[in-house]
């Protein structure tokens, strides 16, 4: 299975569950507030037409990273101790 979420502010989503180029590939369909996530099953045939459809035409709406990354960057958020072996 293959996913894709989608953001939008206004939290309307019926262009892209509407399209008909996408709605007969659509396994799951979970959504939240402001988010859209689908699942398309990968071995399906013309699966991977449909894959380069949604990145070219919704593209700029998908999300790859719902969390910001907080782990520390050494040398930016801290020092690492180096030990000298003697």
């Amino acid at each position: 299975m293959k996913y894709y979420t989608f953001y939008r502010e206004s939290n309307n989503f019926d262009d892209i569950l509407s399209d008909a180029s996408i709605k007969k590939f659509i396994s799951e369909r979970i959504s939240w507030k402001n988010y859209l996530k689908i699942g398309i099953n990968e071995f399906q045939k013309e699966a991977e037409k449909v894959f380069f459809y949604i990145a070219i035409k919704y593209g700029d709406e998908i999300r790859t990273q719902l969390t910001k990354d907080y782990a520390p960057v050494a040398n930016k958020d801290y020092t690492p101790i180096r030990k000298h072996h003697d």
